[in-house]
């Protein structure tokens, strides 16, 4: 890992919230069919980004905290959960390895044995399954990847789009049960994966370090 600068935790929650402003405007719904063009995401990006910009640090951890129609307490504890750790965290942009990276237990639909892997031998696990339309490869991966792939030269260049990761077993745990990695990603699992099966060995990412680490 190679740390590049120290970054705000604001910026955390407003990267956290992108997906949720983008889905808002028409871009990323978890049951869309159709891969935007360009064009199309840049506008729905720019209204997100004022969206996001508008909020105060105490109005981004309620919407991160906010409870919707389909509320489960697990899903709110795991927010919860999510906050304090984006609040107890150093931030740090940093350029990270895919062989140090682990997604999310059963990210995107995958089969949770395939999750075990670290992202550089996942990654390459998907690529070829997504060759032969292998079934393991569930709807929301497989309009997921190859969207996130032709867009990536733009998302890549977004600070609100940077995968966010943990050290391992720190902030959300989401890969409790699955061997250790050197960095647990929280949130941007689909384009961590997408840009692994894209061939990028080494990704931006922001990296929360524990006080003690620091």
């Amino acid at each position: 890992m190679k740390l590049l600068n120290r970054v705000s935790r604001i910026d955390i929650k407003r990267s956290y919230l992108m997906t949720h402003y983008l889905r808002k405007f028409g871009i990323a719904g978890k049951h869309t069919t159709e891969i935007p063009t360009q064009n199309q995401y840049i506008v729905a990006y720019k209204k997100a980004v004022r969206e996001i910009k508008k909020l105060s640090e105490a109005q981004l951890d309620n919407k991160i905290l906010e409870k919707n129609k389909t509320y489960i307490k697990r899903f709110h504890d795991l927010r919860k959960k999510r906050l304090d750790a984006y609040n107890s965290a150093h931030w740090f942009l940093a350029i990270v390895s895919i062989k140090e990276l682990g997604v999310w237990k059963g990210a995107g639909g995958l089969p949770k044995s395939w999750t075990k892997e670290p992202l550089n031998k996942l990654s390459q696990r998907i690529k070829k399954a997504l060759k032969i339309s292998d079934y393991h490869i569930k709807a929301r991966s497989r309009r997921a990847i190859p969207s996130i792939i032709q867009l990536k030269n733009t998302i890549q260049n977004d600070r609100y789009s940077i995968p966010i990761v943990f050290e391992s077993g720190m902030g959300t745990n989401g890969r409790a049960g699955l061997p250790k990695t050197k960095f647990d990603i929280d949130d941007g699992n689909m384009r961590a994966i997408a840009y692994a099966v894209s061939s990028d060995k080494r990704l931006k990412v922001y990296v929360g370090i524990t006080k003690k680490n620091a």
